[in-house]
């Protein structure tokens, strides 16, 4: 998930490679849970929360993510949500084509396994 965030943060930033990171903060919970936010200089912003939940054997369980990140391109501001869990990544935006169908079409994760 954060190799996306960073794609999306190196393909805005090839355009203004002047712009630096004017805020980031993260903090880390007892409980494994964390929080994180960032903005740049030219206008970038994201953040993003998560917590994990171990399984019952070693290796195994799952960890859940949620965040989102804004930027501007040629004087339009585009937003992505986001959640990742056991079933993926989903992107919601207004720029995104819908794939919540998608699902009822294929089945869940656990139904292929």
């Amino acid at each position: 998930m954060k190799t996306i965030l960073f794609l999306c943060l190196v393909s805005v930033t090839v355009a203004d490679q002047s712009a630096r990171i004017a805020n980031y903060q993260y903090a880390i919970a007892e409980d494994g849970s964390y929080d994180a936010r960032y903005r740049t200089t030219n206008g970038i912003e994201a953040q993003e929360d998560g917590i994990s939940y171990p399984g019952n054997i070693p290796e195994s369980g799952n960890y859940v993510r949620s965040g989102s990140y804004s930027y501007e391109w040629e004087g339009v501001t585009y937003t992505v949500t986001w959640t990742a869990d056991e079933n993926g990544y989903h992107p919601v935006g207004d720029h995104l084509p819908d794939f919540s169908h998608t699902r009822e079409h294929i089945g869940e994760i656990q139904d292929h396994l």
